[in-house]
């Protein structure tokens, strides 16, 4: 299935080595939802580039000469805004600084492409990612210096697919007609290739299914697929809108489960969820 040009996310490579830009081209021009739409080998040409192709993500190495990625990244936050900078890097002990200077990723060079790619995609949908195989000392630094956990949702670890899923609890946030949800409810584990486990409503507007998954799948995957259902029009990692109920989770959370099994919340709006209009 084609990727929508609006939903293509396109990146600037900036690396003084050549055969570092041409590997890491090659490795995305096999995802269908990225695009290279650039490369530059120092500062200079990375502020030009940026200037004339409003790329959406820059993976940026920090060793370069003249001015070094960390350097870098402030400027480019300074000149636009929206435009995210990953770090793509050898060396572990400039974590805390790049973070600090703007970046939303600090990842090392030994990653897989698929990683890679998922790492991508989750700083497009407005997260932060940090390799896991970084060592604890710059990720102690890191969270001294900035009062947080590298955990937890908010710093997704890449490097082995630790994120991948046993569980996925799909919150619809708004009232929609009972013979809706169910159709709604077998096309989800129709596509997840799952079952449900168990359902939770609430009289002020919503619902909470989870599912059990027949394989362990990552979160990306998850949210690629559940994106390409038709009857979906918004899915993502939090709620898009403040309608629902807000003990709704609580409900769901406080169910029973086994404890072991690997779970997030994803959260999805329906194209047509009013009543009577099915």
């Amino acid at each position: 299935m084609g990727v929508s040009l609006e939903n293509i996310i396109k990146i600037l490579l900036v690396d003084d080595h050549r055969v570092v830009r041409e590997g890491l081209r090659h490795m995305l021009e096999l995802e269908v939802d990225i695009e290279v739409v650039g490369e530059a080998a120092d500062a200079k040409e990375a502020l030009n580039q940026v200037k004339l192709l409003s790329p959406d993500i820059i993976l940026l190495d920090i060793k370069m000469p003249g001015m070094d990625g960390v350097e870098l990244t402030r400027h480019l936050k300074e000149k636009q805004p929206s435009c995210n900078v990953i770090m793509l890097t050898l060396y572990e002990e400039y974590l805390a600084q790049a973070m600090e200077a703007g970046a939303s990723g600090y990842l090392l060079k030994d990653i897989e492409r698929a990683e890679l790619a998922q790492a991508i995609r989750q700083v497009q949908r407005g997260g932060a990612v940090i390799s896991e195989s970084i060592t604890s000392k710059p990720r102690i630094e890191y969270e001294e210096r900035n009062g947080k956990k590298a955990e937890g949702g908010v710093l997704q670890g890449y490097g082995g697919f630790s994120t991948m899923l046993e569980e996925v609890q799909v919150v619809l946030s708004s009232l929609v007609e009972a013979n809706q949800l169910v159709r709604f409810i077998s096309r989800v584990e129709e596509v997840l290739e799952s079952r449900v486990l168990q359902m939770i409503g609430s009289w002020k507007g919503g619902t909470a299914v989870t599912v059990l998954l027949s394989e362990p799948a990552s979160l990306e995957s998850i949210l690629i697929k559940l994106g390409e259902m038709p009857e979906i029009g918004t899915v993502g990692e939090k709620p898009l809108t403040g309608e629902g109920d807000p003990s709704l989770l609580k409900k769901a959370d406080a169910m029973p489960r086994a404890k072991n099994r690997r779970r997030k919340t994803v959260f999805v709006t329906l194209k047509d969820a009013s009543p009577g209009g099915d």
